[in-house]
């Protein structure tokens, strides 16, 4: 539910806006259309919008800071904030949290259409706000750290998803563009283990998790544990979280609660893991209530997945997609815009789009166009360097982007398949 309330938060007593949602697990405030934050049903910031500027934060208490500048087409540019920046940030959220709690209960908030019901919801909530300040929020970071190991990447429609890891690490990482897993040794959980993650997991997140949508299983490539162990563990996912009946979150302070229920569970998949399973194991898995799974293609062009080392070929890729496919489950196809360079850049671009429109998508499915950005510790760079080749500028690789998107847009259109972009800098959990 959403209540627009009046009030004179101005030294001038000028009446302004205050637009409030009590709605899908999350509060959000909007003042005025100058200022925005929301919150989880722990009271823990999500997000804040001041002045043209984004702030999202983790659950590991970063904040990432995003902005457009001016430009044709407007650069978007992103950073973390200092821990001083950060903890001012949070103590200016604070701070607006306080005025609209003192209002509410002063009585300088006016509107008509909110009930009872609404408000004491709206005072609970706020109570919960306004117990977080920088020091509790540094205990929960370090109750996250505890319970996970680094959330290292997630699909966009799934960064607010309930992250389980089944496995930690990537049973392969060897691909010379990615380190996000180069910390870590590849690890599957006992069904044991498993449970006992899953039963800290909620009791972390409280009725924060209500308003996630979807369950995620991590890390890397979770579903390539062979069919007898991944079984017991999405059963294990299964008698934790519903997905055929809202279960009920109650509200931290009051006697209110909120239905909620995961769409799914979703998770990262590579085409030569994929290809060890049958459409009837993936069969199985859809009775289990895994809904999507992502496939990293990141190039149509096998001269480029070997020189990634990517294992597997297009073809396999496609043999993947039309397994996962036959199994009744959907797929997030991935791949990377500007990988490569400029040596690769036509053979890039003109297989990988022909994979991607033989391949067996439709409504349900998502294509993610990802601006590929190296990393300064990766051995793709090395590589570049040794075989002699150039990257891309900003500008060409921009290029690029719109460049997939227009040969794709009309395809997707006819398919019911959605074109998004996926920018791995602006990733955060």
């Amino acid at each position: 539910m959403a209540v627009t309330f009046t009030w004179q938060p101005r030294p001038d007593n000028r009446s302004e806006a205050l637009h409030i949602s009590l709605a899908a697990g999350s509060l959000t405030l909007s003042f005025a259309g100058r200022s925005n934050l929301s919150f989880d049903g722990e009271g823990r910031l999500i997000g804040a919008w001041y002045d043209g500027l984004t702030y999202r934060r983790s659950l590991d208490n970063r904040v990432l800071l995003k902005w457009l500048a001016e430009g044709k087409p407007p650069l978007r540019h992103r950073r973390f904030l200092s821990a001083e920046e950060r903890d001012a940030l949070l103590a200016r959220v604070h701070a607006d949290v306080r005025r609209v709690h003192d209002a509410l209960h002063t009585g300088q908030l006016a509107a008509p259409d909110a009930t009872p019901a609404f408000i004491a919801g709206l005072s609970a909530w706020l109570d919960a706000a306004l117990r977080w300040d920088a020091e509790s929020f540094e205990r929960d970071a370090a109750a996250f750290c505890s319970i996970y190991k680094p959330i290292s990447i997630l699909p966009p429609d799934q960064y607010l998803a309930v992250v389980l890891q089944a496995t930690e690490g990537c049973s392969y990482n060897q691909c010379s563009f990615c380190t996000f897993y180069r910390d870590r040794p590849f690890r599957i959980k006992r069904p044991a283990q498993f449970a006992e993650h899953i039963a800290q997991v909620r009791a972390f997140l409280g009725s924060g998790m209500a308003m996630r949508k979807s369950v995620f299983l991590a890390d890397a490539n979770a579903v390539v544990i062979a069919q007898r162990q991944l079984r017991p563990l999405l059963q294990i996912v299964n008698q934790h979280f519903s997905f055929e009946q809202p279960e009920v979150v109650d509200m931290p302070g009051t006697d209110q609660s909120i239905r909620w229920m995961p769409e799914g569970i979703n998770a990262f998949i590579s085409a030569p893991d994929a290809l060890r399973k049958s459409p009837q194991n993936f069969a199985e898995m859809a009775e289990l209530h895994v809904r999507r799974l992502y496939v990293g293609l990141e190039t149509g062009h096998d001269a480029l997945r070997r020189f990634l080392r990517k294992p597997g070929t297009a073809e396999d890729v496609l043999a993947a997609l039309h397994a996962i496919k036959q199994g009744g489950l959907h797929v997030g196809l991935i791949f990377m815009a500007g990988i490569g360079g400029e040596d690769f850049r036509a053979a890039h671009f003109e297989d990988t789009v022909d994979l991607i429109q033989a391949a067996p998508l439709g409504p349900g499915d998502l294509i993610y166009t990802s601006p590929f950005v190296a990393s300064a510790d990766s051995p793709y760079l090395d590589d570049m360097r040794s075989a002699g080749y150039s990257s891309l500028d900003d500008v060409t690789q921009r290029q690029e982007e719109e460049r997939f998107r227009a040969a794709l847009s009309s395809w997707a259109r006819r398919r019911g398949v959605r074109v998004s972009r996926y920018d791995v800098r602006e990733f955060i959990y």
